[in-house]
């Protein structure tokens, strides 16, 4: 069997309720080890394999490492935001509105028309998705936010 490569595009990044959830996951394995030293020999603790929780554990932090936002210096920041403006000035361009989408039935093709939108924007969305993780991660903006009233 072969492995796929990358497709050249960027990594995805964790979400904070990701994070937030992983991290919880490493406390409770930390535990467990915490656990496992403070009840002796002939307990249930005495069953747990502390080397296999401490791979779980290097295995969680390595996820965390790997799919966490690159830290953006002034000039990195600057072009992103610049890029994330033309991206948003593309993408309002035949985006249905809002009273489209929430009326479609007054609306006949709205959906056809957002599927088709979505089709050929998808990787403007995808690296704009990217970028405010990356400019944001605590609260990224969504595409939806761009979308107008009517």
């Amino acid at each position: 069997m072969v492995r796929a490569r990358g497709t050249g595009k960027h990594k995805e990044l964790l979400s904070q309720s990701e994070k937030e959830a992983m991290l919880s996951d490493k406390k409770e394995l930390q535990e467990t080890i915490r656990d496992r030293s403070q009840y002796g020999i002939g307990t249930a603790a005495d069953q747990i394999d502390q080397a296999v929780i401490k791979k779980q554990i290097d295995r969680i932090d390595r996820a965390i490492a790997d799919r966490e936002p690159p830290k953006l210096r002034g000039a990195d920041k600057d072009s992103m935001a610049k890029e994330a403006e033309e991206i948003e000035q593309e993408l309002r361009e035949g985006m249905p509105t809002k009273n489209e989408m929430d009326h479609p039935g007054s609306n006949p093709g709205a959906v056809r028309k957002h599927m088709n939108w979505d089709k050929r924007n998808q990787e403007k969305i995808e690296r704009y998705r990217y970028i405010q993780r990356c400019l944001n991660p605590e609260d990224p903006r969504s595409i939806e936010n761009l979308r107008k009233e009517k």
